[in-house]
């Protein structure tokens, strides 16, 4: 039953439509990174804006490489793209290496997390060799390194990506603001009657399916305890909005976790702005 649960966010993710469609040639990957513990055969890569691992504030493109392959339509839908890598795809299976450029296509270093004791918050060396550039819309080239620690041989392609997730929302988050502070009213009391109201058309089909199965009861208690994460106190904080496909970005505590802060999708569907997830982290953006 725990496992049924905690595959309920993979579920959610994959599930998410992309905010608009793109002719551009997806993205590919090929090659390996291996350090002490693990071999990793590439198989694929996602791009994104990000905080560099390192030193600064000027934003990087992070390229993501791993031997599993990602989604992108699904990650799109996120404006936390590193978040969501971390807490809805990779795991225990699914490793992910993320390299970092700065906005002309150089390479400034990279970062990961395997498990504990095998990774690196942030790693350069100025013997990497890189073929990297920007060029058509596209990041593409190889990152070549061998040394003590670590070795990898990767070659990639993505399109480069959008800086902008889409328009500002009011910093009161606005309609889709208000729509996801009523889902968490409603979750809070176990308010099944609102809750479903304000679910998108995806999560009903959810809920439908858990009610007939008998485990509705289960997957309330997992969106509210592992989702949720519990929220008692929520500060929303803007968003932005991409047609009928809005993010609502948020801080808040539980009774355990005093800064925490994270993002709702919602859809609009009918008319009305409607919750599909929501994803919360441990920190200060």
């Amino acid at each position: 039953m725990l496992r049924r649960f905690a595959l309920a966010g993979a579920a959610l993710l994959a599930a998410v439509v992309s905010l608009a469609a793109s002719s551009a040639p997806p993205a590919t990957a090929s090659g390996t990174f291996e350090d002490a513990k693990f071999k990793l055969e590439i198989g694929g890569a996602y791009a994104y804006w990000g905080k560099t691992g390192g030193f600064g504030d000027d934003p990087v493109i992070r390229v993501a490489v791993s031997n599993a392959g990602f989604k992108a339509s699904s990650l799109d839908a996120f404006y936390d793209k590193a978040g969501a890598i971390r807490s809805r795809f990779a795991d225990e299976d699914a490793k992910v290496v993320n390299f970092e450029f700065d906005p002309n296509g150089k390479y400034t270093g990279l970062s990961y997390y395997f498990e504990s004791g095998d990774g690196c918050g942030f790693c350069y060396d100025s013997k990497v060799k890189s073929t990297v550039k920007v060029s058509g819309g596209r990041l593409a080239g190889t990152l070549s390194y061998k040394g003590d620690d670590r070795q990898f041989d990767v070659t990639f392609d993505v399109p480069m990506p959008a800086k902008a997730w889409g328009d500002p929302l009011p910093k009161d988050g606005g309609a889709p603001g208000k729509a996801w502070l009523a889902y968490h009213a409603a979750l809070e009391a176990r308010d099944k009657k609102a809750l479903y109201a304000l679910l998108d058309a995806d999560m009903k089909a959810m809920w439908e399916k858990d009610e007939k199965d008998g485990d509705l009861d289960g997957w309330i208690e997992y969106l509210w305890h592992d989702q949720h994460t519990m929220l008692n106190t929520i500060q929303v904080g803007g968003g932005f909005v991409n047609g009928d496909r809005a993010v609502v970005l948020f801080t808040g505590s539980n009774s355990f976790i005093d800064h925490l802060y994270g993002e709702a999708l919602l859809r609009k569907e009918g008319g009305a702005w409607l919750v599909h997830t929501d994803m919360v982290d441990v920190g200060e953006r």
